[in-house]
């Protein structure tokens, strides 16, 4: 009865390419599915200058906004280590909405793409890797985090 229930609960990862993923640690709205390019298991392999590709499908802004900003944190023992996504990035509504457009209205379900490259400053660490968009008025429009094993 267990290999049953382990198959039923890593299969649909394998087969749709989901990745696991937590709520925030500040809570807010989650997509409805994250796809992490190479990553169906915690943590995922992060290689530092190597783009990261991850895809939310079915995000629900709570809130009217006439824009979104994308940020990125990494923390390790708990600490935040600096690192903070560029501003030709940072403009979700510019770079990485899909299937819908700013302003965006409450109730509005839409997907958003990261493509990007990521060096960081410390590799050879598992870290906390959190992704959000934030609203016009700071409101979390959607945050997740997952466990990322970073390597050079």
């Amino acid at each position: 009865m267990f290999k049953f229930l382990l198959i039923v609960t890593i299969l649909p990862a394998i087969v749709f390419g989901k990745t696991p993923f937590r709520s925030c640690r500040g809570g807010g709205p989650i997509p409805s599915s994250v796809n992490i390019e190479g990553c169906t298991a915690l943590p995922c392999r992060v290689v530092s200058g190597i783009p990261l590709i991850a895809h939310g499908t079915g995000i629900r802004t709570t809130v009217d906004t006439p824009t979104a900003k994308a940020h990125i944190t990494v923390r390790w023992l708990g600490l935040d280590v600096g690192f903070r996504i560029p501003d030709d990035l940072a403009d979700a509504c510019a770079v990485g909405i899909t299937g819908s457009s700013c302003p965006l209205n409450a109730g509005q379900e839409f997907d958003y793409t990261l493509n990007y490259s990521m060096t960081l400053p410390l590799t050879g660490i598992t870290a906390q890797v959190e992704v959000g968009l934030t609203a016009a008025d700071g409101s979390l429009i959607t945050c997740i985090e997952i466990d990322a094993h970073i390597v050079g």
